[in-house]
């Protein structure tokens, strides 16, 4: 798959975006397709094993178990999304704080089992869930957040893969605000390929691969969004380059906080951002990321067709 695409990247004129852009990503992924396959057939395995075990009906038995605070708020989708700019946005609010990326819940899901893509394996790993435990790792997990934010009425932890553990995340905290970044599939796509990440996302090295796992991804988003019902607010990246203001403030409406103008000027918030999207967030919201995959169209077909009815052509 990766190199039929780099002996097409080598014809076509250096000039080309997809030149420019997409041939590094290219060459460093020479070599990498068993890995990247490897992670794809992982992914559709764990998004199986995560569907079929927490049912609506699991989630709501245990809802009670957890805490019952408000303070928590995940901002999960795919690498590239928009969550970045969604936390700046939010945590711009004086009774917000960033947190910026946190293992936290990773580490949460690893110590009870939930890394195991075996079903039943899945299922057992649940069952240990008693209100005891339910309650000590909620509260694990909320101390995890008060030491970056003691007074703060909402802080956001943006780790976007972690739209993988929203099943757990309505256990443990049945009240805290999920927001869903979405951008338009073909764009997230490309952005997520023509950047050098490490291992742990190798499916983005091929563009098939890519959207594959694109797809895979929207399939448990939907899951969960029936095992959540109207508790997950859908941020999609378009609608907030379109009317900024009018998205912002329905975000701070979502948190149940009072609207502040602080959150239109998010790019002169302080702190640090480490990640890709450091640089973007420093400037006004801007539009030449929307539709940019229709620059390459010619380019990109095995991403297309793998993204199949997700691609807005």
């Amino acid at each position: 798959m990766a190199l039929p695409l780099f002996e097409k990247a080598l014809k076509i004129d250096r000039d080309h975006p997809v030149a420019r852009l997409g041939l590094p990503r290219a060459l460093a992924s020479l070599g990498r397709m068993d890995e990247a396959a490897a992670h794809l057939k992982e992914a559709i395995e764990r998004r199986i094993a995560m569907i079929e075990t927490f049912t609506p009906e699991l989630v709501a038995s245990r809802a009670a178990y957890g805490n019952p605070s408000e303070v928590p708020v995940f901002v999960v989708g795919m690498p590239r999304s928009g969550t970045t700019l969604t936390e700046q946005i939010c945590a711009s609010h004086p009774d917000v704080h960033g947190a910026g990326e946190l293992s936290k819940l990773r580490r949460i899901a690893n110590g009870i089992g939930l890394a195991d893509r075996s079903i039943a394996n899945l299922s057992e790993s649940i069952a240990t869930i008693t209100p005891d435990l339910a309650k000590t790792l909620a509260e694990e997990h909320l101390a995890h957040l008060r030491e970056r934010g003691p007074h703060a009425l909402r802080i956001v932890d943006k780790m976007p893969h972690n739209f993988e553990m929203i099943g757990l995340i309505g256990i443990l905290f049945p009240n805290a605000r999920i927001i869903h970044c979405r951008h338009d599939a073909i764009d997230n796509c490309i952005s997520c390929f023509v950047l050098q990440f490490n291992e742990a996302h190798s499916y983005s090295a091929d563009l098939e691969t890519l959207g594959l796992y694109y797809r895979e991804y929207d399939r448990l988003m939907r899951h969960w969004n029936e095992v959540l019902p109207g508790r997950i607010f859908e941020n999609r990246y378009e609608t907030l380059i379109e009317n900024q203001e009018k998205q912002s403030r329905r975000l701070i409406d979502y948190l149940g906080l009072p609207w502040d103008d602080a959150c239109l000027r998010f790019f002169e918030r302080g702190g640090s951002v480490n990640t890709y999207s450091n640089w973007q967030v420093r400037q006004p919201i801007y539009k030449s990321s929307v539709k940019r995959w229709k620059n390459y169209e010619s380019e990109i077909q095995p991403l297309i067709e793998s993204l199949g009815d997700l691609a807005e052509v």
